[in-house]
């Protein structure tokens, strides 16, 4: 997510810039009262308009515009702020429309106190720390939320507005809540000098670089609590993950619910979280937090509905560079999609996020470019609903997506011949088994008049697995070498090492269904990961987890009768396609 909650609190903010000193007929004046429902500030205050740059810029709000108003030291304060010339055409940003492009920039009007009294509101530089200090803007205290009843932005149009602007008029418009309103119309800024206003002037949050749980620009909560993170439905599955800190070190002791259901925290991680959980799509959600001392802090977050999830299929591969097109069924009150791709071996190669509008359409897509690194990739589409996104005390942040998840396969473009499968000793209920089983493929391209052998020996071609395969004489600890080789075509070998063997500890006969079952075993020597999983008489996966340690809890499944259960020791080579595999398999009775 990142930046995209700022970018959509901000709607499209722009840069642009006026000149306080030109004398004349200002072209436009916003006009209200400076109002605090609290202490009276003791020290002047100033007026500042600050454009901000568009979401690919990495530096400060530019052109930040300040002027004197008059310190009476009562309150309400009336004040005017006029603008004399326009913002320069650089810094406005193109909005795409039906008719043609329209162009147009986006300001925050803020009070202030002018701490270093150098005449302007100076921005917080990356790494640093306030300069001045923010005490009320027109659109609220947004990120201590605390918005107003409407948000009041200034903004500015270049030329004739498309069709779509409606109400806005060329040159400088007011625009509250969800429409343009006249110039008259008064604009009050609460005055709160709450620490999370200095957000509007932080450098490092306003570009996106953040991307942290902890405060950038080094700004401690208001309140001393601030939560930030996600609750979220993956695939069908809900869960939420929340770290709650004083805005550096993680508080204990917080009670956290969602939707009236207690949420756990993990030590290691230190979140508060889990998965499971009950996650209303479409509809609100509730998250309750209550840290020791402190009034809880409530955030209410409407989720969109599931959806499905078309392109890409699982199973999919493509070659580096190749651009995928993901595509998905729309999903109930979803106002904006964001589709994404990331590589799983660091450092987690990333595709450039694509946000796309519902707009109605019955099914909806995105191109994602980037997918070049020879890795698995998982391709993720979130969907969100209007209200997804809840501010509260302390710069607390709490957003909600629903999201469908895929896994894509991709190689190099130079790819060739290659084998994926796997080289398997197994034993099962103490009888001992070796087999291999391959796929062989021309880049993506599945073949099965290919030549595959292990040691020189051809492997037959299973035309109900489209898989070459058969036993195998191999032991824990073997190296074996598979080739491949086609018509017109060189053969390539790979070498498949097993790891060494290792001993299950005392698997248990019979077990209550309804009771965890923790299975533990000794290291297998030469083994990058483990695979544990339970399958019924029929083949069914009831569970399956792929850890790095020797331990495993297997919760409660909830059936009676036999299962099997398998324990895998992985070794994986320089081909990442083929693995040697020592399995571990035997029956367990599951009882009432």
């Amino acid at each position: 997510m990142r930046r995209l909650w700022w970018l959509l609190a901000l709607l499209s903010c722009s840069p642009g810039a006026v000149g306080p000193g030109y004398r004349g007929q200002p072209l436009f004046t916003v006009k209200g009262q400076l109002v605090s429902s609290g202490t009276v500030p003791t020290a002047p205050i100033r007026l500042a308009l600050a454009w901000y740059p568009d979401e690919a810029s990495t530096s400060a709000p530019r052109a930040i515009v300040t002027q004197d108003i008059a310190y009476e030291g009562s309150f309400p304060l009336n004040y005017a702020f006029s603008f004399f010339s326009v913002p320069p055409a650089g810094v406005l940003i193109d909005y795409p429309g039906a008719a043609g492009v329209t162009r147009a920039a986006f300001g925050v009007l803020m009070a202030y106190e002018d701490v270093n009294g150098n005449g302007q509101l100076d921005s917080i530089a990356m790494g640093g720390s306030a300069v001045d200090r923010v005490l009320g803007t027109s659109v609220g205290d947004t990120y201590n939320g605390a918005s107003p009843a409407h948000r009041v932005y200034v903004a500015y149009v270049e030329g004739a507005p498309g069709p779509e602007w409606r109400g806005y008029s060329p040159g400088y418009n007011l625009w509250r809540g969800s429409e343009v309103v006249p110039e008259a119309t008064p604009v009050p800024i609460a005055l709160d000098a709450t620490n999370e206003l200095n957000f509007f002037v932080c450098e490092e949050f306003i570009s996106g670089s953040s991307y942290g749980y902890d405060l950038p620009c080094n700004i401690a909560p208001t309140g001393g609590v601030r939560v930030i993170g996600n609750v979220y439905k993956q695939n069908g599955v809900g869960g939420v993950s929340l770290r709650i800190t004083d805005g550096v070190r993680v508080l204990p002791g917080v009670e956290v619910e969602l939707n009236d259901a207690g949420v756990g925290f993990d030590a290691p991680s230190g979140l508060y979280g889990g998965t499971g959980l009950s996650v209303v799509t479409p509809g609100l959600n509730t998250v309750r937090v209550r840290a020791p001392g402190q009034a809880p802090l409530v955030f209410t977050l409407e989720a969109a509905g599931d959806f499905a999830l078309e392109t890409p299929r699982p199973g999919a591969r493509l070659l580096a560079g190749t651009t995928l097109t993901a595509q998905w069924k729309p999903a109930e009150r979803a106002t904006f999609y964001q589709a994404q791709s990331y590589a799983l071996t660091p450092p987690n190669a990333a595709t450039a996020p694509v946000l796309v509008s519902a707009r109605g359409e019955p099914s909806l897509s995105a191109a994602l470019k980037g997918l070049d690194a020879d890795d698995t990739h998982q391709v993720s589409v979130s969907a969100f609903a209007r209200g997804y996104l809840a501010h509260g005390r302390g710069g607390s942040l709490v957003n909600v997506f629903t999201s469908r998840v895929e896994y894509v396969d991709v190689l190099p473009a130079d790819a060739g011949l290659w084998l994926e499968g796997a080289v398997t000793v197994g034993t099962y209920q103490g009888q001992r088994a070796a087999s291999v089983w391959v796929q062989g493929f021309d880049g993506v391209a599945l073949k099965s008049d290919a030549l595959v052998t292990v040691d020189g020996d051809p492997l037959a071609f299973d035309a109900r697995q489209q898989a070459y395969g058969g036993a195998a004489d191999l032991f824990p600890g073997d190296t074996t070498t598979l080739a491949i080789s086609a018509v017109g075509r060189p053969r390539v070998t790979f070498p498949v090492a097993l790891p060494e063997d290792f001993t299950v500890t005392a698997p248990p006969p019979s077990h209550p269904s309804r009771t965890p079952l923790v299975m533990t075993w000794t290291s297998a020597p030469g083994a990058t990961d483990y695979r544990v999983y339970v399958s019924d008489a029929s083949g069914r996966q009831l569970f399956f987890a792929n850890i790095l340690e020797t331990t495993q809890t297997v919760p409660p499944l909830e059936v009676e009768g036999v299962v099997i259960v398998t324990v895998d020791a992985v070794k994986r080579g320089a081909n990442r396609h083929l693995a040697g595999v020592v399995q571990k398999s035997f029956d367990v009775a599951l009882t009432p």
